[in-house]
């Protein structure tokens, strides 16, 4: 590739990021009305990337903002309800600049406040996507806590016994993917379920490589994910890391072909926003990946 990028796709991803966010908190009233503090509280400062990327497949393959801002909405609260318990598995005392919310509100609030998310998530999918709608978001957040647990346990000095880029595509493709095939079921685009789902899995594996790396770079090293990557690479976790990225985006360039051609776009704009944000010496080597694919 000569130049990386696509200006009017990171336009688009901006903007739709932008009519997620006003959608969603001017929705929280209605939805949760007493707990509408902790919602808003639990979603502030969210990048709705993940949403913003159900907003994009939506555009793309005809789902109407009817059924797409609810969906997509539900993807970001389901989201956020397990980044609650990732701090409470973890520890973590701040999230996004400011007191984490366990350490708000309390554990006690923190175990139950995220079902109540969690099941208005559900809800919104059933209304807008249906019963096999329901199914996949349930399959993809099974995955996700099944990913989390080998994380914990990997984190804890336990035996694991899946591989870095299954976990890693566990632990987080899986959402990713679920963000991609939810608003194909109101318009009934069963054939691209599965080409959908691959793309979200190979970019949200994708994100998660790069956020590793950049773990290990500032010597954090605070997930379990991040700890087999060091393993898996004998050392040489920054080369093994990006060989494993390239991979991802390889399958990306492939799947966005039996999508739609934007959909690669959406792969390079999606990482390039969380590249920028860690280092400019970093963001040049995932350029340099990028270019070459």
């Amino acid at each position: 590739m000569q130049s990386i990028g696509n200006t009017r796709v990171l336009n688009k991803l901006v903007e739709l990021r932008g009519k997620l966010a006003s959608y969603v908190f001017s929705s929280i009233e209605s939805l949760f009305g007493d707990f509408s503090e902790e919602i808003r509280y639990m979603l502030y400062g969210g990048k709705m990337l993940r949403g913003a990327i159900t907003l994009f497949v939506a555009e793309r393959f005809g789902c109407g903002e009817a059924d797409a801002l609810p969906i997509a909405a539900a993807v970001e609260l389901m989201h956020a309800s397990s980044l609650v318990y990732d701090d409470i598995s973890d520890g973590s005392e701040v999230r996004r600049g400011r007191p984490s919310y366990w350490k708000r509100f309390g554990l006690d609030e923190a175990v139950v406040a995220p079902h109540i998310a969690m099941s208005t998530a559900i809800s919104l999918i059933a209304e807008h996507g249906g019963a096999e709608a329901v199914k996949e978001s349930m399959v993809a957040w099974r995955m996700a806590a099944e990913g989390q647990l080998w994380d914990v346990r990997a984190k804890k000095g336990l035996e694991v016994r899946v591989p870095y880029r299954k976990l890693v595509a566990m632990k987080t493709g899986a959402v990713f993917g679920a963000a991609c095939t939810l608003p194909l079921y109101p318009v009934r685009m069963h054939d691209m379920l599965a080409p959908a789902r691959e793309f979200g899995l190979s970019l949200g594996t994708a994100y998660q490589v790069l956020d590793d790396i950049v773990d290990l770079v500032r010597g954090v090293g605070d997930s379990g994910s991040s700890l087999i990557l060091l393993r898996e690479s004998s050392g040489d976790f920054f080369g093994y890391g990006l060989s494993l990225l390239r991979e991802e985006l390889l399958a990306l360039r492939a799947l966005s072909s039996r999508l739609h051609g934007e959909f690669w776009e959406l792969s390079v704009e999606t990482l390039k926003v969380f590249a920028a944000e860690v280092g400019r010496d970093i963001e040049e080597k995932v350029c340099n990946v990028l270019r070459e694919i």
